[in-house]
């Protein structure tokens, strides 16, 4: 077996589930996960900061930048 073939299987089992939720920011060229979600990318989703901590999501008040990944995760969860 080649390592394409173990990589593309492995993915393959990833897709069944989905994914968690989960804030990134971009620090020039790399992505990594952040704190919580900034309150611009709340803003931007249509979402107060109430109802974020009623849905349980950690909100990182230290943040002003907002990303497009993180504000469609908040438009679906919103939307479900």
């Amino acid at each position: 077996m080649s390592w394409f073939d173990r990589t593309r299987k492995r993915a393959g089992a990833a897709e069944s589930k989905p994914a968690p939720i989960a804030p990134m920011e971009s620090t020039g060229r790399e992505t990594r996960p952040a704190a919580g979600f900034s309150l611009l990318e709340l803003e931007r989703a249509g979402i107060s900061e109430e109802q974020a901590e009623q849905k349980g999501l950690v909100i990182d008040r230290k943040r002003r930048s907002a990303l497009g990944m993180n504000v469609v995760q908040l438009k679906r969860l919103l939307e479900s």
